[in-house]
Parts: structure tokens; C-alpha cells; sequence
């Protein structure tokens, strides 16, 4: 294989192209105070923070299609089901492009290279007390077992994880840049966390089978279909309802919540298509398409509404 088909490959082993999770840190800059957002040191620490991060993100990917090579998920949910939004393609174990110890040392040297500059973001920040580093390194370790090691994912706590993953490119750098978090800054990134974990939903619905016979344990293999769509309906509202609860308390402002008006008719569609229609790769497809358009919504309005 070619240097740029190796690299290549390796970029299909840390899938990224799924850079959705970055769209995090545009809703943490634009909640910044002013003050912060002058100082050069905030930008340098940001930066680093990313970056660390980004190699976590990487290393929880790989792992994750290591697990999929090894019980052969992967192998059945894409060379041997393929469909024009999942392809072999995207899996270079399942294709021989990668050995597995390559994909293997790929992963370490992406989680320790990731947890190293987390650390290093943190001590470069204002604000890094020792009980914010160890939650950060932790809790990357904690998301990397999502299907890897403890393998959370398999044993009920993929949801969790995926929505805990997300909350953290939020809570650490926010926390670390400004001594602590606002309402807000958590009522935005709990958002943006519940919809990137719907995708995860989404793809569940297709592969229930698949993952009843590698043991794997979510609340969809425990529910059954109808009961999962029934929650699936239930969840396609529920954002919406947690919003507008929270302007009437007074913690969101109205427009916010009326900027976020498209991002909830998406959810409605998403359900109709993915659940409804029962074409739940679709349903993944526009999981993201949503996610990407309310945070993109949500940095306008920290930027032009008051809380």
C-alpha cells in the first residue's frame, strides 16, 4: 500500500471525517466572557485543549472498530449489509488495508499523545485545579472503554458514555478558561450532547440483531423495536419541551428557543423517516445534519442574544 493510501486508511480508522463532535468549541468560545476572550493565554490553553481531545476522540474511534473487527459486527453491518450510507469502505480491518496491530499501536499512541495534551492544556490554562485534571484524564480513559477494555457500550452504558463524552468538550475547557460554568454553557452543551447521542440511537435501531448476537446490551436490544421506536417518538419531542420549560423558568431567553425552531421540526422529521419509515440510517444521516445545525444556531445566538 501506497504512503497516501496508508494515511488514508488510518484516517478511516479514526473516522475523520466525523469531525461533528468539534462543533462543540464554537458554542464554548462564543459563551466566554468578554474579558476571557481577550486574553491570549485562553486561546493558546483552548487550542491544546482541542487538540487533546481530538487524539481521544481518535483513539475511542479506532478502538471501537478494533472491537468491531474482532467480534465481527463490522464485518456483518457493513461488508456482508451493506447500503449506500454504510460501506466496507469506511472499515480498513474489515478491507485488509490495516493489520491489527497497526490498528492497534495507532490507538495507544493516539490516546496517550491525547491525554498528554490535555494535561498540558490544562496547566497552560488560568484555572487547572487538581481535581479538574484528573476529571478530564479519567474521563477520557472512561469514554476510550465505551467498546474497548470494560467495554461499556456492550454491557448498558453506551448512551451514557456518548452523551458524557460530548458534555466533557464542554465542562473541562469552559471550566478551565473561566473558573467555572454557567447555566447556560450547560443547558447548550447538554443539548448538543443529547443530539449527537440520538445518532447512536438511530444506528441501534438497524442493528439490533447484529448486536443481540455479540452479547452487546443498549436499550435497544432491551426494549425490542416497537417498544424503542415508541422511545424514539418520545425523545424526538423531548428536547423541545426541556427548552421552552426552561425559557418559562427564566434560564433561557426566548429567542434562543425560537432560533432553535428548525433544529426541533428536524427532529420531528428525523423520527418520521428513521423510525417511522424504518430507514434508520437516514435517521442517523440527519442526527448529524441536526446537530451540526443547532450548535451552529446555538454559537449565533450566544454571540447576538443575552442570556
Amino acid at each position: 500500500m501506497t504512503p497516501v493510501k496508508s494515511v488514508r486508511a488510518y484516517g478511516r480508522l479514526a473516522n475523520l471525517y466525523f469531525l461533528d463532535y468539534n462543533l462543540a468549541y464554537p458554542m464554548v468560545a462564543t459563551l466566554l466572557p468578554a474579558a476571557v476572550v481577550r486574553e491570549g493565554r485562553t486561546w493558546a490553553a483552548f487550542a491544546v485543549l482541542i487538540a487533546g481531545y481530538f487524539l481521544v476522540h481518535c483513539a475511542l474511534i479506532a478502538f471501537d472498530d478494533i472491537t468491531g473487527f474482532r467480534d465481527g459486527s463490522d464485518a456483518k453491518n457493513y461488508r456482508d449489509n451493506p447500503s449506500a450510507l454504510r460501506r466496507a469502505h469506511w472499515k480498513p480491518l474489515v478491507t485488509g488495508e490495516l493489520r491489527l496491530p497497526q490498528a492497534l499501536r495507532f490507538s495507544w499512541i493516539c490516546l496517550l499523545s491525547g491525554l498528554a495534551l490535555l494535561v498540558l492544556g490544562l496547566l497552560i490554562a488560568p484555572y487547572h485545579p487538581l481535581w479538574l485534571i484528573v476529571l478530564a484524564v479519567v474521563g477520557a480513559c472512561i469514554s476510550v472503554q465505551y467498546s474497548y477494555g470494560l467495554k461499556l457500550s456492550h454491557i448498558g452504558f453506551q448512551e451514557l458514555v456518548l452523551f458524557l463524552f460530548t458534555m466533557q468538550l464542554v465542562f473541562v475547557p469552559f471550566w478551565a478558561l473561566t473558573g467555572g460554568v454557567t447555566t447556560r454553557s450547560m443547558i447548550e452543551g447538554g443539548l448538543f450532547a443529547f443530539w449527537l447521542m440520538m445518532v447512536s440511537w438511530y444506528s441501534n435501531l438497524r442493528d439490533i440483531e447484529t448486536d443481540r448476537g455479540v452479547g452487546r446490551i443498549n436499550v435497544a436490544t432491551m426494549t425490542g423495536e416497537r417498544t424503542y421506536i415508541n422511545l424514539l417518538g418520545v425523545l424526538a419531542v423531548a428536547d423541545a419541551i426541556v427548552v421552552f420549560a426552561l425559557i418559562a423558568a427564566g434560564e433561557l431567553p426566548l429567542a434562543l428557543g425560537l432560533l432553535l425552531c428548525p433544529v426541533f421540526a428536524l427532529r420531528l422529521v428525523q423520527f418520521r423517516l428513521g423510525a417511522i419509515k424504518r430507514n434508520p440510517l437516514v435517521g442517523r444521516l440527519l442526527g448529524r445534519r441536526l446537530a451540526w445545525t443547532g450548535a451552529v444556531l446555538m454559537a449565533v445566538g450566544n454571540l447576538f442574544l443575552a442570556s
